[in-house]
């Protein structure tokens, strides 16, 4: 992940982004913190999709964590 890709995901708490992993799967994710000190950086979120009038509903019931070597790139939505 760039210098861009981490002050993009920072400034995003509680908006929707695409996450894209390393192994180049994409998570359409609403981003709940980010925590980039320490041995572990990573970042916590729902993971969501797309509803049919537009909105975006939570998959699960429960949150999801990634650490941040393991993100290759944070793209909004219309990217």
């Amino acid at each position: 992940m760039t210098d861009e890709h981490l002050v993009l995901l920072k400034s995003s708490i509680d908006e929707i982004i695409t996450l894209e992993t390393n192994d180049g799967e994409r998570i359409a994710a609403q981003i709940l913190f980010v925590f980039d000190d320490g041995d572990t950086p990573d970042v916590f979120f729902l993971k969501v999709e797309p509803n049919s009038d537009g909105t975006f509903v939570t998959q699960g019931s429960g949150g999801y964590s990634l650490l941040l070597s393991d993100i290759a790139a944070v793209h909004r939505l219309d990217s």
